[in-house]
């Protein structure tokens, strides 16, 4: 008898303790890893290598309590730029890790972190062999939507250009109880009106859209007439942001449309859009649809999704006995919107007009636009769109024969007034630059 209660006794703590490990791998930190991968090159196509890794043994749900904590990165290639990288869940929620950073001559990642809140800030600010912890181009908190994690999951590589090859030594993906989320003072969301706030008004929560200045101040680059890839090229960086009480927020007009036709044909085509408005009464919702401009799909490398018409406008002008001349203006001027950056309070490229912005803004984080997407587009409260000097079209194309001096470069948003805005004096950004190499 005393033999069969110690066996019982002994075998109730060895379950104990077998469940307690089960449990407490579930709520640690747990890294799942690929390796040793060879990429492929661009051969006058683009090509998306799909690079698995299987996840296995953590909770059915991930969220802002524990889940996807970071993506750690180690590899090598001569031109990083190149290099368009995002991370796939199981689910199918697609996220940015780093895109086309690096310049014309910066080479590899090695051990780069990417986090939410990653202490050495924002990749596309950053430097090769970017060792460090960074901020990613994307949002990882897309994916802590309580999703089930198990299974695979997929790194997602592009090479937009030719001549130079990669290989992936390593990537490292890890769950854990720091997760990605977007830091709210005030958890305003749709489902969630009675933490939004409206100036104590019925009004509409129009967005507030502004050219961030840093982005565009640190990362520009001029080319010579005689370079042999960027022929008097100016590549400039934008970042839009939104400091408004509401998000923007677009969709196409299908009226007319055959639902089951793929993707509108991706053709050429224009169609359409509407602006979602939101108003905010007794704590409810509700939203007015407006005309605004057209969506259209960009075949471009490394874009091959939906864009929204003559959303900015860059120009490079000159004042001559007080008139404005316009040299030039760029060729980039539709964009796909999505939220795949926001401004924190501790960031210097949140700073715009000498005021630091972050989820102190009112309703920080309303507004759920993760991709580009056909059916919905936007730009989320206290959320940015940036598009990087090395994306393509990105530039302003300086004229034959053009003088070298000091010059003014004028970025605009909606220079057609297409869109509704809460205010418009802050669309047009200026900044003097001096060109030296035509």
């Amino acid at each position: 008898m005393k033999i069969n209660t110690l066996n019982r006794r002994f075998l109730q703590v060895s379950v104990y303790v077998f469940f307690s490990l089960i449990i407490s791998s579930t709520i640690n930190a747990q890294t799942f890893t690929a390796k040793n991968v060879e990429l492929y090159d661009n051969f006058r196509e683009v090509f998306t290598q799909e690079i698995p890794v299987e996840v296995s043994g953590l909770p059915i749900n991930i969220d802002g309590i524990f889940g996807l904590e970071s993506v750690e990165i180690t590899l090598h290639h001569n031109r990083t730029s190149d290099l368009k990288i995002q991370l796939q869940a199981p689910d199918g929620t697609t996220s940015w890790v780093t895109n086309r950073n690096g310049g014309l001559i910066g080479k590899n990642y090695i051990a780069t972190k990417f986090s939410q809140f990653g202490k050495d800030g924002i990749i596309n600010t950053a430097k090769n062999p970017f060792t460090g912890n960074f901020i990613p181009d994307g949002q990882f908190a897309y994916f802590n939507n309580n999703q089930n994690p198990n299974g695979t999951w997929k790194v997602l590589i592009e090479d937009l250009k030719p001549e130079e090859k990669g290989f992936l030594d390593e990537v490292q993906i890890t769950f854990g109880k720091n997760p990605a989320i977007i830091k709210k003072r005030n958890i305003c969301s749709f489902a969630t009106p009675e933490f939004c706030l409206n100036n104590g008004k019925n009004i509409e929560l129009l967005p507030d859209l502004v050219i961030v200045p840093n982005f565009t101040k640190t990362q520009f680059q001029e080319f010579s007439n005689d370079d042999e890839h960027f022929h008097s090229q100016l590549k400039i960086s934008v970042a839009i942001a939104n400091i408004g009480l509401g998000p923007l927020e677009v969709f196409p007009d299908t009226l007319g449309m055959k639902i089951n036709k793929p993707a509108f044909d991706k053709s050429d085509k224009r169609f359409p859009l509407f602006q979602k408005i939101y108003s905010l009464k007794d704590k409810n919702f509700s939203s007015v649809n407006k005309k605004s401009g057209t969506i259209y799909y960009e075949k471009l490398p490394g874009h091959e999704h939906y864009h929204v018409d003559d959303w900015i406008e860059m120009r490079l002008v000159k004042f001559e006995k007080n008139k404005k001349i316009i040299v030039a203006k760029g060729a980039k001027v539709s964009y796909c919107l999505f939220t795949n950056g926001m401004l924190y309070e501790k960031d210097k490229n949140s700073i715009i007009d000498n005021k630091q912005y972050g989820n102190d803004l009112k309703n920080y984080g309303l507004g759920d636009y993760p991709s580009c997407e056909l059916m919905k587009q936007g730009i989320a409260v206290g959320g940015y769109d940036y598009y990087g000097l090395m994306y393509e079209g990105q530039f302003l194309q300086l004229p034959k024969y053009m003088k070298n001096g000091d010059y003014i470069l004028e970025i605009e948003i909606d220079p057609d007034h297409k869109y509704y805005e809460s205010n418009r004096k802050n669309n047009l950004f200026s900044m003097p630059i001096k060109i030296e190499k035509q």
